[in-house]
């Protein structure tokens, strides 16, 4: 069976012939692995890995994603390596400052930030863009949806090549409400404004509600499989914003967003944020969101618990906690032996860690849990 078939039997709660597979790895874990010669294929990105938000253009997918039998190339939650949709206003980075180990620079949504050359820590966020509203105005002028920039030049050769192939699920998927407004306002500022500007921010969710819907047209008359949404704005304790200012800020701007989807036949809307985010699934459910990755095992997600409360309401990626992978062949063992016979019978889950693949996990137990995961992923399910 292809990938692409795997994937839309199990998003449909039926079973194909094994769970479908997708993980992700920090850049710096590749590196480690390759140049320890425990890698012995260079899957490491060539050229200047920029210093854009998200990460995930840094590593060759298109060669680890066959490598590893994986189903689906990344990133899945605020892109689609087949579209390549910009979303930022794609201003000039620069380098500010430069000492002997690290930078000041800024990126293309005008975020000042402080970074190891490296790569190997989060960055000090140091300023945003956006302070008030003439600065919300003023940025707006950037956000061309027309711009031919923002879609690469070969995406409809990408799109055919892999549905002939079938080599992967076509998804499209945007930098969510929440995401976004942080990148502008800075996550202090935006916090503030959930308790004291709330007009301001349904100007801005508006917005951007409209934008993402415009650059997702030419996506919708193609083909999309299922839609991602990248938000991460939880931690280990719950949301950061109330639950009751959640559903009445955000889920009218999901809902319009996924509804546009689903009346072009995309049943699947797949948010992906870190934390414990609990209380907002059901929230989610009401604005269209029926997908939830990668449910971080450490914050307290627990994915047989989900789906003894949400049924086939829910599509599952994830929630193979990291821990398990550090500690090795026996704790590997034992976390996928506990969550497997409850989450494959009936489809409706993805398997994949709680979190990118770090450098602390060795590439032998790397190749442990993907040998688990292949043997023991298979229908009917029997873990022997």
């Amino acid at each position: 069976m292809r990938p692409r078939e795997r994937f839309l039997r199990a998003i449909n709660f039926e079973e194909p012939d094994r769970v479908p597979h997708a993980v992700q790895f920090w850049a710096e874990t590749i590196d480690d692995w390759y140049s320890r010669g425990e890698l012995k294929v260079d899957l490491r990105a060539k050229g200047e890995r920029g210093y854009g938000p998200l990460p995930v253009g840094a590593l060759d997918y298109s060669t680890i994603s066959p490598l590893y039998g994986l189903d689906m190339e990344p990133p899945w939650n605020s892109g689609s390596p087949f579209y390549r949709t910009n979303f930022s206003p794609m201003l000039p980075e620069a380098i500010l400052e430069e000492g002997e180990t690290w930078r000041v620079v800024r990126d293309e949504w005008g975020v000042k930030k402080r970074v190891r050359k490296d790569g190997r820590s989060v960055p000090q966020f140091l300023d945003f863009p956006v302070k008030n509203r003439d600065d919300f105005e003023s940025f707006k002028a950037f956000f061309d949806p027309e711009d031919p920039r923002r879609y690469a030049e070969d995406w409809e050769k990408k799109v055919r090549a892999v549905l002939e192939t079938e080599r992967a699920p076509v998804g499209w998927g945007f930098p969510g409400f929440f995401g976004t407004a942080r990148w502008m306002l800075g996550l202090e500022r935006l916090l503030v404004a959930f308790m004291r500007d709330q007009a301001f921010l349904r100007e801005i969710f508006d917005f951007w509600s409209s934008f993402v819907l415009k650059l997702a047209k030419r996506a919708l008359e193609t083909q999309v499989d299922y839609l991602g949404i990248w938000e991460d704005m939880a931690y280990k304790n719950g949301p950061m914003v109330p639950p009751r200012l959640f559903k009445e800020l955000m889920v009218p701007f999901y809902k319009r967003v996924t509804s546009a989807f689903r009346q072009r036949g995309v049943d699947l809307a797949l948010v992906d944020s870190d934390g414990n985010i609990n209380a907002l699934i059901p929230l989610w459910l009401e604005g269209g969101v029926n997908g939830f990755v990668p449910l971080e095992a450490q914050a307290g997600m627990d994915a047989v618990a989900l789906r003894e409360k949400y049924g086939d309401k829910v599509v599952l990626m994830g929630n193979i906690s990291l821990w398990a992978l550090r500690n090795g062949p026996s704790a590997i063992d034992e976390e996928v032996r506990r969550k497997f016979p409850a989450l494959l019978p009936g489809g409706g889950y993805i398997a994949s860690t709680d979190h990118h693949i770090p450098p602390d996990v060795s590439y032998s137990s790397f190749q442990h849990y993907l040998g688990r995961v292949q043997k023991w992923g298979r229908y009917p399910v029997r873990l022997s």
